[in-house]
């Protein structure tokens, strides 16, 4: 007998950022593990909106273009009314109210935690989904104890309502680097310090640039990612320091060309659910500088030197103690590999379907 199991695919229609990266990297491992004989029964068909017009490359996860409505109003009222009750699978933070045959990945608690990064719209959306879906959905799925923490204290639940599945970290492995960007930059192999982000506030740049002006003219600094400023509120005006290069959004070719060719990795978030750019960079033999806060250390490990977010002067001692010390560089480039290769996608994809394949049954 086929157990049928539909995938909420709004995401695909979205800016990838890690949501969407999770979802991407996810469903392209189960793609592949779909295709062994213990997984034959399972078949999962993607339900997309019609304007979604690029799928990824699958070959058993089927994609089907449904309804006539578009963002909210497809996810809350077409998709429920054509998924007809079987189960649902809503991989990025949200999912239709009502629906209780589905599991849900709620990635963290920040939109109750760090609520002025959000805009006030985004805010309650999202608040009320969480609300209403941890008691209503057959299975809650995050992404660390940290989020399995802070989820349980802000819903009101208890800890283990949650299933922590832990994200993966190889997926840049396979993509060619792309060392134009480089040169379209004005970058120096080994001559730049790397950060990626968002400007949310919780996200915690405005540090980063403090640390970079102390560092002018010992160290270069590019930062990567875009601003979505319906989503999030602006953090704050700043003035950019001559040292630093800000790059926009970048493809995964680019970035990976940029964390091999780094002098080290910067992540200064004072709130994360996982902080899947820090498993990136590892994988790239990059070392990485991290924040002490939230689910950072449990995803990092032994493979980085931590920093207080909020200290800006042990920030910048940090950089320095590392650009001094050769083997610490090299100490932490091969622990970071050691790390990100204890976080495969693989893993990732078979603990859901093991959660999905019980919630068919159940």
């Amino acid at each position: 007998m086929t157990n049928l199991i539909f995938i909420n695919g709004r995401f695909l229609g979205q800016p990838v950022t890690g949501v969407q990266r999770y979802a991407l990297e996810l469903f392209r491992q189960m793609d592949l593990i779909l295709q062994e004989a213990n997984f034959k029964h399972l078949r999962l068909v993607c339900l997309a909106p019609r304007e979604v017009s690029v799928f990824p490359e699958w070959e058993k996860i089927e994609v089907r273009r449904v309804g006539f409505n578009q963002g909210n109003l497809w996810e809350q009222v077409d998709l429920p009314l054509i998924a007809g009750g079987k189960l649902l699978f809503s991989p990025a933070n949200t999912g239709p109210l009502f629906y209780s045959n589905q599991v849900i990945t709620f990635h963290d608690a920040s939109v109750f935690a760090v609520p002025q990064a959000y805009t006030l719209p985004f805010r309650m959306k999202y608040q009320l989904i969480f609300q209403s879906l941890v008691r209503l959905a057959k299975a809650t799925l995050t992404d660390s104890h940290f989020s399995q923490r802070e989820l349980a204290h802000y819903l009101g639940v208890p800890a283990n309502h949650f299933s922590v599945i832990l994200l993966g970290g190889d997926h840049l492995k396979a993509a060619p680097a792309d060392n134009s960007i480089l040169q379209r930059h004005g970058l120096l192999p080994h001559q730049y310090i790397l950060g990626v982000a968002s400007q949310s506030i919780h996200k915690n740049f405005g540090r980063v640039l403090e640390a970079a002006r102390q560092l002018e003219g010992d160290i270069q600094f590019a930062v990567a990612g875009g601003s979505y400023g319906r989503v999030f509120q602006k953090s704050g005006e700043q003035s950019i320091p001559a040292n630093v290069h800000t790059l926009g959004y970048i493809n995964d070719h680019e970035l990976k060309a940029l964390y091999e060719n780094a002098f080290a990795f910067i992540f200064p978030s004072t709130y994360e659910g996982f902080g899947l750019p820090v498993l990136e960079a590892m994988s790239c033999g990059c070392p990485v500088l991290c924040s002490n806060a939230a689910s950072l250390p449990e995803v990092a490990g032994e493979a980085a030197l931590y920093f207080d977010p909020g200290d800006v002067d042990g920030m910048v001692a940090l950089i320095k103690k590392l650009m001094a010390d050769p083997e610490l560089q090299t100490g932490l480039s091969r622990r970071g590999r050691e790390q990100a290769d204890a976080f495969p996608w693989e893993n990732t994809a078979r603990a859901t379907l093991a959660v999905l394949a019980t919630c068919l049954v159940n």
